[in-house]
């Protein structure tokens, strides 16, 4: 498969030299201590990833990487971070889930037991690349806009506008008159009505 770039996330032990000698840094047993938003005890320094106390997944490291960027964006301009409120979790009841075809889980193919206790191989098989892709398509997206554009076509009003590849939406209140059509119509129950003060 073509990349343009491979990130390693082995949960290896990270190369703590360049620490050496910071004052206020503290590290306990080949990891570094952080705060909250992922700042060691020097002020200005951030660490993440395998190099503080964690699961060392990728995903974690990933999550790590956008969170200290955040933290360390409001530490340049002087400010703190602020997480925004997160929306409620999307109830079953709140997918349109005629909109989504069924098909079962793809099934990875495992080592059988004799090769598995006479080799070092992978016991469970990675999918390809069409599988994954199809896997993927299975997603129903719980609470989140994956911009379908159901909400912007079915709106009779034409309050709602596209604000461009992964912007979202705008509503303009002027316009919309509460059909609530791209409530019943969101299959991932991104959407919900706030009645009028």
């Amino acid at each position: 498969m073509d990349a343009d770039t491979l990130v390693l996330a082995l949960g290896r032990d990270s190369d703590l030299a360049l620490l050496q000698g910071v004052p206020e840094l503290t590290v306990d047993r080949g990891v570094v201590q952080v705060a909250e938003g992922l700042m060691t005890g020097h002020p200005g320094i951030f660490a993440g990833g395998d190099m503080v106390p964690a699961e060392r997944t990728v995903t974690v490291a990933v999550g790590h990487g956008k969170r200290a960027a955040r933290h360390i964006n409001a530490y340049l301009c002087g400010t703190s971070y602020e997480p925004g409120a997160k929306h409620a979790p999307a109830d079953f009841d709140r997918l349109n889930t005629w909109y989504y075809s069924d098909a079962p889980a793809s099934v990875r193919p495992r080592l059988e037991l004799a090769r598995r206790v006479s080799t070092f191989d992978e016991v469970v098989q990675g999918l390809d690349e069409s599988t994954v892709l199809f896997e993927a398509r299975r997603c129903m997206s719980c609470g989140n806009c994956f911009e379908c554009d159901n909400c912007y076509g079915v709106c009779p009003d034409n309050a709602i506008t596209k604000l461009g590849p992964g912007k979202g939406f705008a509503i303009d209140l002027d316009y919309c008159k509460g059909c609530w059509l791209c409530v019943a119509e969101c299959p991932s129950g991104a959407m919900e009505t706030v009645p009028e003060e």
